[in-house]
């Protein structure tokens, strides 16, 4: 495996992320890289109805997503005190894997690494959706870590 200086891993808040952290962080273990760690979310409007008026929606969004980073981080925090807190990021947008592909251009990352498995019976039997996404016109290297 090459030398890789900026590192992105991006991981999900699933007891699936530790062993995806846990894998990058023994891939460049000693090597000096730097290690950016992104958690997307997706629009959730698809799971509400249309009760709701777009300023509700917002504010659910944003009210999950406060509190999810906050779980995220404390918990990145506990179990892997070497990564500083500033190199945890939350993204929102329409697709993670656009978003994983957007942020590892933009901090120039030399290599991304994500989990292998996906959100239900089809797309668990294949590399995942985001994972697969995320291969696709990506100007990196990308380790998949099987979950």
């Amino acid at each position: 495996m090459g030398k890789f200086n900026k590192v992105l891993v991006a991981i999900d808040g699933t007891d699936e992320s530790d062993k995806i952290l846990r894998k990058a962080l023994d891939l460049v273990a000693g090597s000096g890289a730097a290690i950016s760690i992104v958690v997307v979310f997706e629009d959730m409007v698809h799971n509400y109805t249309y009760e709701l008026s777009m300023g509700d929606f917002e504010k659910a969004q944003q009210d999950f997503q406060e509190a999810l980073s906050k779980e995220v981080k404390s918990m990145l925090m506990a179990k892997f005190p070497s990564i500083a807190a500033d190199a945890i990021h939350f993204l929102r947008g329409r697709s993670a894997g656009d978003e994983i592909k957007r942020f590892a251009k933009e901090i120039n990352a030399d290599l991304v690494v994500v989990g292998s498995h996906g959100q239900g019976v089809i797309k668990s039997a294949i590399l995942g959706s985001t994972a697969n996404a995320v291969l696709h016109g990506i100007h990196c290297d990308v380790y998949t870590v099987r979950v």
